[in-house]
């Protein structure tokens, strides 16, 4: 039976090794993108620098860079980057983009060096005790230059998702698979733990049944990705905020200007250095 480091482990990596897949199952985000240019605009000006933790494939450093703003992704899955780096091949974009493998803990970066972080689409979620979470605060804090802004989105708990039966299939939805060309059929289920707060994911890709009939989930799976989220309380994200020297600006959900409120599905948060 897996250890919980190595459920850690395999739910860190796994879902990010295929950049291609990873980008064809997130294709249709994008009020992230809208809302990170957003910020952006408020706080810094075209041409200045944005740290983003958790880059991966670039989705939302390409956009950002094509907004014109020098973007240095860093991200610790190689798989990712590289898939970023074939993104920006002969692009005019590729100017504007320093790419970093590394740890969001231990960020390569001076002191006082960028005006501006972002750690979007759940990136904090992977960070699974406290300490790595204020660490990775910190750190943020530490690069940011007197002022400047540290925004981030993680979702907000869910417990009736959560607490959800563990055999139970959820979110079936039938695509394409970008390289194969295979259809396919991507389903999910998962086991909350309480102790730790973090939720373990298994996603499942089957082949697709013909147009028309109901997908029944076989008993061996074609292939099952892990994928593990700590789950990150409000009072608690405002605890680990305060606690690394941050200044909490704002939390609103998902991507609007709206109160955080108990039907959303995201905390969009806005930080700033003192």
């Amino acid at each position: 039976m897996a250890t919980q480091q190595d459920a850690l482990a395999r739910g860190t990596a796994e879902h990010y090794v295929d950049a291609a897949l990873y980008d064809a199952e997130y294709a249709d985000r994008t009020e992230d993108i809208r809302w990170y240019r957003q910020q952006a605009r408020r706080v810094i000006t075209r041409g200045d620098k944005i740290l983003e933790l958790g880059a991966g494939s670039g989705r939302i450093t390409c956009a950002l860079a094509r907004s014109g703003y020098q973007v240095v992704a860093l991200d610790r899955m190689p798989e990712m980057l590289e898939g970023l780096r074939d993104k920006l091949a002969g692009k005019k974009i590729a100017s504007k983009v320093e790419i970093l493998q590394g740890d969001m803990r231990e960020i390569p970066l001076p002191a006082g060096s960028v005006p501006m972080v972002i750690a979007p689409f759940n990136a904090m979620m992977h960070l699974y005790a406290w300490d790595d979470l204020l660490a990775c605060m910190s750190e943020a804090r530490r690069v940011l230059r007197p002022g400047g802004t540290f925004a981030f989105d993680v979702h907000l708990p869910d417990l009736r998702w959560l607490l959800a039966d563990p055999k139970k299939r959820h979110g079936e939805f039938r695509f394409t698979h970008p390289t194969s060309g295979e259809r396919l059929v991507w389903s999910t289920n998962h086991r909350y733990d309480r102790l730790t707060q973090v939720c373990h994911i298994n996603i499942y890709y089957d082949p697709a049944p013909p147009r028309g009939q109901p997908f029944v989930p076989p008993r061996r799976p074609r292939k099952r990705v892990r994928l593990a989220h700590r789950q990150i309380f409000p009072e608690e994200l405002r605890t680990l905020v305060q606690a690394s020297g941050l200044k909490l600006d704002s939390v609103h959900a998902d991507f609007t200007r709206q109160a955080l409120h108990k039907r959303a599905v995201s905390q969009c948060v806005v930080c700033s250095a003192p």
